[in-house]
């Protein structure tokens, strides 16, 4: 074995423990379990809340649920990725880290997967409480209660757990708060696969709008994407400053195709603005279900590979700015 493949694989391994290490922290934030459970509960509960569904209701909960997966993802992923750098950098606990043969790219990168790894626990459980919901929700003013009531009944049941766990044999409870949720959203998205509206057991998935999946995966691309962005300016900013700047690429970013397209053809300062200006509407994909339509899953792995380049471009950057930080 060579020298470099040694040091390729100790460099692996430090990146490998620390995006861990950093996924399990995200996960233990008091504030990440709250915000999660309550995006779950609430999407549970939109087909039972929603009255006035003007003849849409399976489309109002599936947007509703989308759009709020999509809203606090992005606002969960920012504070999430600026706590997991900047917090740390005040605390000093990166210059502990940094004074072991840990480089500071790695220590970047691994900080960013980390935050990532726990934005994607947190869609998986967003994107199964949304198909639960388009389902319970599908026909007007008679919400499904088996379902229904099982995806209500996953927090709750979730909490009480985790409670018992941490009053027993002393397990922390946050963490496994979330973890037993997922759990439970799991299971009652298995129970609906299973059974249809009338209680009848039928094939997997046969009774479940799986055309929601798509949409919730690009959703996932984006919170990534801005993630990607949260981290890079943690490296030089605080908390606020980065969730502040963090809404305002988020709104730019949704102006973009109206503001700068056009004028990209004969401005040059447009054109810069229009391609370095991540473009949001391409994540947003539900008017594409109106009218049983589908989202092909060739647009969602070119989108995956747009949201490549988007990530890479911007940890770049930040990876610069990290390398020339103050730690102390």
């Amino acid at each position: 074995m060579t020298e470099r493949t040694t040091t390729l694989r100790g460099r692996w391994g430090q990146f490998a423990a620390l995006a861990a290490l950093t996924l399990r922290e995200t996960v233990r934030r008091p504030v990440f379990l709250l915000v999660s459970a309550a995006t779950y509960f609430f999407i549970a509960a939109l087909p039972f809340l929603l009255t006035q569904t003007l003849g849409n209701s399976g489309r109002l909960v599936r947007d509703s649920a989308l759009a709020l997966h999509l809203v606090i993802g992005l606002l969960l992923g920012a504070t999430s990725a600026g706590a997991a750098l900047r917090q740390e950098i005040i605390r000093g606990t990166l210059a502990a880290v940094l004074s072991k043969p840990v480089g500071r790219g790695t220590l970047f990168l691994a900080k960013f997967a980390g935050v990532a790894g726990a934005m994607g626990l947190f869609s998986y459980g967003a994107v199964l409480c949304a198909i639960i919901g388009a389902r319970v929700g599908a026909v007007d003013f008679f919400p499904e209660p088996r379902a229904g009531l099982a995806l209500l009944a996953a927090v709750p049941l979730a909490f009480a757990g985790a409670g018992l766990l941490n009053a027993i044999w002393r397990r922390p409870f946050v963490s496994w708060a979330f973890a037993l949720t997922l759990g439970a959203i799991t299971l009652a998205f298995l129970y609906a696969a299973r059974v249809d509206r009338a209680g009848a057991w039928t094939a997997f998935a046969a009774a479940l709008p799986m055309d929601v999946l798509p949409a919730g995966m690009l959703i996932t691309l984006a919170i990534w994407a801005l993630a990607a962005c949260a981290v890079s300016l943690a490296t030089r900013l605080a908390a606020a400053p980065t969730l502040a700047i963090c809404a305002a690429i988020f709104a730019a970013g949704l102006m973009s195709e109206h503001f700068f397209s056009r004028a990209a053809e004969h401005s040059r300062w447009a054109a810069i603005a229009y391609g370095w200006l991540p473009n949001w509407q391409h994540f947003w994909m539900s008017d594409a279900l109106a009218g049983g339509g589908a989202i092909p899953w060739s647009y969602v792995g070119l989108a995956a590979g747009y949201t490549l380049c988007l990530i890479i471009a911007i940890l770049a950057l930040g990876a610069l700015s990290f390398q020339e930080a103050e730690v102390s």
